[in-house]
């Protein structure tokens, strides 16, 4: 079965994006150095494309990450992925000396259409860590502490490693003669610091800060009494100690949805939008096949490559 195209309905919907590692292996797993990475990379993207994406919350355990945010339009949507999932893949990797793909696909990527929804989605997440039996409590999760940032306003502050920059200190280190050389350029010598802000949910947008933390709180209690921690726990120290090679003997998997609403009549609306969508980009795609120009492209969908504009151009 094709994977679902790239659709954005209206500007600022939000989605639940969902990458769970290969295999279900635990290269997720949290510490000091794998939080710093995360929260860097997240927050060189968030710099990379500022005004253009809000992030609103994320969760997940050592196989997964899901994240709820809103993008300005499908074009930034795709290449804020692609930033945020190649380059966790990479960092992630080195640490976790894992060579090869770090995704088992491509992201899952459901729209939200109403508050109750989105509600209901910031739930989910926070209950993540125990509904799979790790902590006693959501806040407990030794990972990026994205509760204690919506909760207690704790900042999210990371590493991003500029590794083009790495790559051409060390050509310039290696022109020059050996004995005027110095010492060869390492990894902290291109550390950033990077931090990550949530904005607040659309529902909550109009909010003062004590009202939304209270909000937040009311969340995560939801979460702990909708998705309660089994009788024993792995709990922090024993997340800790998992090995980021191994994986689940079993991996409990349910169908997607397609879409996240409150309604059947709103997922009914969806859901013929997006057949339009299908087919409109088609008709646009046999167009350009046939060479004819000016194919006309629905904005809501992801053009082909060679009819995006290079920067600058």
């Amino acid at each position: 079965m094709p994977r679902p195209l790239r659709f954005v309905p209206q500007p600022w919907t939000p989605f639940e994006l969902t990458w769970r590692c290969i295999q279900g292996r635990f290269l997720m797993r949290p510490g000091s150095e794998a939080n710093g990475r995360i929260v860097g990379v997240i927050g060189q993207a968030m710099r990379l494309y500022a005004g253009d994406v809000r992030l609103y919350f994320a969760g997940g355990t050592c196989n997964h990450i899901h994240i709820l945010a809103a993008f300005r339009n499908v074009e930034v949507k795709a290449a804020w992925l692609c930033h945020v999932r190649t380059n966790i893949s990479k960092e992630l990797g080195e640490l976790y000396d894992w060579q090869g793909s770090h995704w088992e696909r491509r992201s899952t990527d459901i729209p939200i259409l109403d508050d109750e929804a989105l509600w209901s989605r910031l739930v989910y997440l926070a209950g993540q860590a125990t509904k799979a039996g790790l902590v006693r409590r959501a806040a407990d999760w030794p990972g990026v502490p994205w509760i204690q940032a919506v909760t207690r306003g704790k900042p999210l502050v990371g590493v991003w490693y500029d590794r083009t920059r790495l790559y051409r200190l060390r050509r310039a280190w290696a022109a020059r003669p050996k004995g005027q050389r110095g010492a060869r350029p390492v990894l902290a010598d291109v550390a950033e610091p990077r931090t990550v802000e949530l904005t607040p949910p659309p529902m909550w947008a109009a909010l003062g800060e004590d009202e939304l933390r209270d909000r937040w709180r009311e969340v995560i209690a939801t979460a702990e009494a909708r998705y309660p921690a089994p009788a024993r726990v792995l709990g922090p120290a024993g997340v800790l100690r998992i090995r980021p090679h191994d994986r689940p003997m079993k991996s409990k998997r349910s169908p997607a949805p397609a879409v996240h609403a409150s309604s059947r009549a709103q997922r009914f609306v969806w859901r013929e939008a997006y057949r339009a969508f299908v087919e409109t980009y088609r008709a646009a795609m046999k167009a350009l096949r046939a060479g004819i120009d000016g194919c006309g492209f629905p904005p809501e969908g992801c053009r082909p490559m060679c009819m995006v504009p290079a920067p600058g151009g």
